[in-house]
């Protein structure tokens, strides 16, 4: 049987799982959730890590309303200068 979190939609990953919220103002940070529908991994920092060794990139935390949110950022390699 298929979870919500395989449906395409704006909180798909492509990761059995993960919830991928939309990019943060500055287009460079998402927010990563676990499924609470399948439960796949304990926590939403568990998911996360997962989600940054699949796919590459960084975890980081911050606090929103109260509440710790993990956040993803794509890894961005650094210009060499010639």
């Amino acid at each position: 049987m298929k979870c919500c979190c395989e449906d395409n939609g704006t909180a798909h990953s492509g990761i059995k799982g993960i919830l991928v919220g939309p990019r943060s103002n500055t287009g460079r940070n998402q927010v990563i959730e676990r499924c609470d529908a399948c439960e796949r991994f304990d926590s939403d920092e568990a998911a996360a890590i997962h989600y940054a060794t699949a796919r590459g990139g960084t975890v980081r935390y911050s606090k929103c309303r109260n509440r710790l949110r993990v956040l993803w950022s794509p890894r961005h390699e650094q210009k060499r200068r010639m």
